[in-house]
């Protein structure tokens, strides 16, 4: 008899402990970090995407880093030479498979609000594969390594 009032007693707890471990479940953000690019691709007429190695500075790596705070900041160095980089920094939003950065740029000496869409294609912990629209409506895919 006492062992089974012992196991009524202990049966709710477990129920509550399962239901507290769902409530302080945090999904982690595997987008967070320096992510260097190091391949492009657009798809062939045939709907293959095909990749090509990035040319990057041989001292620098272009790159874009995704802070907790969805704050981003992108880097674009010059081909050769010294580490100079044309930064473009930001917040972003990231929804299922979107990413969205939003930063102003200086036209003809005023700011202007841009919004980037991206579109998620692969993400691990050390790769993320990116895909965007250019300007001429063609789809470029950006292949990433975490740095």
């Amino acid at each position: 008899m006492k062992k089974i009032l012992a196991l009524l007693f202990l049966l709710p707890l477990t129920f509550i402990s399962c239901g507290e471990d769902e409530e302080n479940f945090v999904q982690q953000n595997y987008l967070v970090g320096k992510w260097e690019i190091i391949q492009t691709g657009a798809r062939s007429p045939q709907g293959v995407i095909l990749y090509q190695d990035y040319v990057n500075n041989s001292n620098c790596k272009d790159n874009y880093i995704f802070n907790a705070d969805f704050t981003f900041e992108n880097n674009d160095y010059a081909s050769e030479g010294a580490c100079v980089s044309t930064v473009i920094s930001g917040t972003y939003d990231r929804f299922s498979t979107n990413v969205t950065l939003n930063y102003s740029v200086i036209v003809n000496g005023n700011p202007q609000q841009v919004s980037k869409s991206f579109t998620v294609i692969s993400l691990t912990y050390t790769e993320v594969i990116l895909a965007y629209t250019n300007d001429v409506n063609q789809i470029i895919y950006l292949k990433m390594q975490k740095a």
